[in-house]
């Protein structure tokens, strides 16, 4: 008699108490196996027999460096030329603006210094400092005004803030404005900052001073943090002082306190975490944390030269680059600033 395919998969053999033994396919055994092996990987698992987990380790913060790119600037006294310029900055773009008491010209350039804007302002004949508001306004004061201009974004004349005092060549006059659109002026001869509104409306007049109520100091420039203080520098007592918007004493920098031997200019700048200002030698780079620690000097002399010369002016870009202006070669330095 002819086998059928049930006759074939199916044999019956007789067990203790009757029982049955089915012999399965091969693709029967396949399937019990793998199940088994999941079982076992599973109980294996929940026995903690697994392998020990690997836990990444975080990074420590890389410190703070900076290292030469390069530079860029053409002297002469046309637009997009530098003949005697004396103040920098930077706005939100990171674009670099540069006023010339040369040329009496204010320049626009960007980052890598490509000529964007040049416009003439023949009654700016003493242009100390410079900055750029959120707007892209221009602030540039003029000590031999005794006063402050302020130009819209495309070089056109808007205001000029004139202050009480008498105009000198020799004071400074520094602005600094912040991202509330609060400017203030520091006259340096009477040590004193007038802040007005945006509207230009004149909101209070102070005189810095340091823990002690009235204590004077001889300011050298004010600069707005990104954390929304004002950075004053006290050239007598060799310190950077933090202070409210409304005059009140935050906190102190203080160049000499690890016992390095450090002697501030009147330039700073100021970025979000970290602090750096001049030394009066016009070389040495002094950086500190927002906190008053201090993180780096680094000598500019291979840039600058070892002659003596004047402080040049700083700015740092959006870009995480430090700008240093170096007058008597009418050129920008620039630095990577790695944080």
């Amino acid at each position: 008699m002819a086998r059928t395919s049930k006759d074939i998969c199916v044999v019956s053999t007789a067990g203790p108490g009757g029982a049955i033994e089915r012999r399965d396919s091969f693709r029967m055994r396949r399937a019990a196996l793998l199940l088994a092996f999941t079982a076992s990987v599973l109980a294996c698992s929940l026995a903690g027999c697994s392998q020990p987990e690997t836990h990444a380790q975080p990074q420590a913060a890389a410190p703070l460096s900076v290292s030469y790119i390069g530079a860029w600037g053409m002297k002469g006294d046309g637009p997009g030329q530098l003949d005697e310029p004396t103040c920098i900055a930077t706005d939100v773009l990171g674009n670099i603006f540069l006023a010339d008491a040369g040329s009496h010209f204010i320049h626009k350039f960007n980052w890598e210094g490509r000529p964007l804007l040049s416009f003439e302002e023949p009654v700016l004949k003493h242009p100390q400092r410079i900055t750029v508001d959120s707007g892209g306004a221009i602030y540039v004061t003029d000590s031999g005004r005794g006063s402050a201009f302020v130009f819209l974004p495309n070089g056109d004349r808007y205001r000029e803030l004139r202050l009480r005092t008498r105009p000198n060549t020799e004071n400074v006059l520094s602005v600094a404005v912040g991202d509330d659109g609060l400017i203030h002026l520091l006259d340096a001869s009477t040590s004193r900052i007038s802040t007005f509104t945006p509207r230009f409306r004149l909101v209070r007049s102070w005189q810095p001073a340091a823990s002690a109520p009235n204590a004077k100091i001889r300011t050298g420039a004010v600069a707005v943090g990104p954390d929304g203080y004002l950075y004053v520098t006290d050239l007598d007592g060799n310190r950077i002082l933090r202070f409210t918007n409304e005059g009140h004493f935050v906190s102190t920098v203080d160049a000499r306190a690890d016992g390095t031997d450090r002697k501030l200019s009147d330039e700073i700048a100021v970025t979000r975490g970290y602090i750096f200002a001049m030394d009066i030698d016009g070389r040495m780079l002094h950086v500190w944390s927002a906190d008053g620690q201090p993180k780096l000097d680094v000598d500019l002399a291979p840039e600058l030269g070892q002659a003596n010369r004047a402080v040049p002016a700083l700015a740092v870009s959006p870009r995480k680059e430090l700008l240093v202006l170096d007058a008597p070669e009418s050129r920008v330095l620039r630095y990577r600033l790695n944080f």
